[in-house]
């Protein structure tokens, strides 16, 4: 007996309906046909693999991989609410992460509003890892000065900037790693992605990035990515990370600073994600004004 919630790629009389089911839940309407052509046009474009479950023609459960710079595969699931079976969804998932250890990507992520309690259970059918509840801070406006902040915390008189670009890699590797030790912002990706490709997945998001190094007599001791999103006319702080050594002497709040003045001087306001346990950055946030707006949940899986 043919399994009826067997993945597949959609047959091309049934592309649309995948796709719809992909953007809505079994129980809401259609999708504008805009926004259909739209995913047809990525599907197309951006070597994006569709995987859809149920009756043919009328797919209960969807899902699109897209694979990123950096070896990591981001999916796009069906939206579930409570009342949804997350049966095919999750098929689709576990389909799709089969697929992807035939690339030679490392990792696959699945992210999805809190809400979608459907789709969190279609996740883990598929076999992925919760990772974490990214929230979404941003300024209001464009920052004021940290000028209080800059005249209480040790260490100024000896902090010293270079651009990222002037170190060797190796050093620059080596420093982005010790960042990472015990580190509070998403444990649950420690050790699953190179430096290499961490660097390369970063800059994959927005424009204009700048990745700093903050050194103190010669010894770096921490670093600051920021990039540009014109879409959303922002500056966001991709990554900043101190190294154990040096943590606890203020120094997360320099490298705030820092990304602070650089969104006065370019006119943006400043924007950010965190790891909602990470109550520690938050805390540290909250003193520059970056509010919180959405959250998303993230998962992931190994692929490799």
């Amino acid at each position: 007996m043919t399994d009826p919630l067997h993945p597949r790629s959609p047959e091309p009389k049934e592309l649309d309906a995948a796709l719809g089911r992909l953007l809505t839940p079994p129980s809401a309407p259609p999708p504008a046909p805009s926004t259909v052509r739209g995913l047809r046009k990525t599907l197309r474009e951006e070597r994006a693999r569709l995987w859809c479950s149920g009756p043919i023609g009328t797919p209960l459960g969807a899902v699109l991989t897209l694979p990123r710079p950096g070896r990591i595969e981001m999916l796009l699931g069906t939206p579930l609410g409570p009342a949804d079976d997350p049966t095919p969804t999750g098929r689709c998932l576990e389909a799709a992460l089969a697929s992807g250890r035939q690339t030679d990507n490392h990792l696959a992520q699945l992210v999805h509003v809190p809400e979608a309690v459907g789709t969190a259970e279609a996740a883990k059918l598929g076999g992925m890892e919760w990772l974490a509840e990214l929230q979404f801070l941003r300024t209001a406006s464009i920052p004021e000065p940290a000028t209080s902040m800059n005249a209480s915390a040790p260490l100024q008189s000896k902090i010293t900037w270079c651009d990222c670009d002037d170190l060797e890699t190796q050093a620059l590797h080596a420093v982005l790693l010790d960042t990472y030790v015990d580190a509070q912002d998403c444990p649950g990706l420690r050790g699953r992605r190179e430096p290499e490709d961490i660097l390369i997945g970063h800059e994959a998001s927005g424009v204009r990035h700048q990745w700093m190094a903050a050194k103190i007599e010669q010894e770096l001791v921490g670093v600051l990515l920021l990039a540009e999103t014109p879409e959303r006319h922002l500056l966001q702080v991709l990554y900043v990370g101190v190294v154990p050594k040096f943590r606890g002497k203020r120094l997360g709040q320099k490298l705030m600073a820092k990304a602070n003045e650089i969104a006065i001087s370019r006119k943006l306001p400043l924007s950010l994600h965190v790891d909602r346990r990470n109550t520690h950055a938050l805390k540290l946030y909250r003193k520059f004004d970056l509010q919180p707006r959405e959250s998303r949940v993230a998962w992931i899986a190994e692929i490799r």
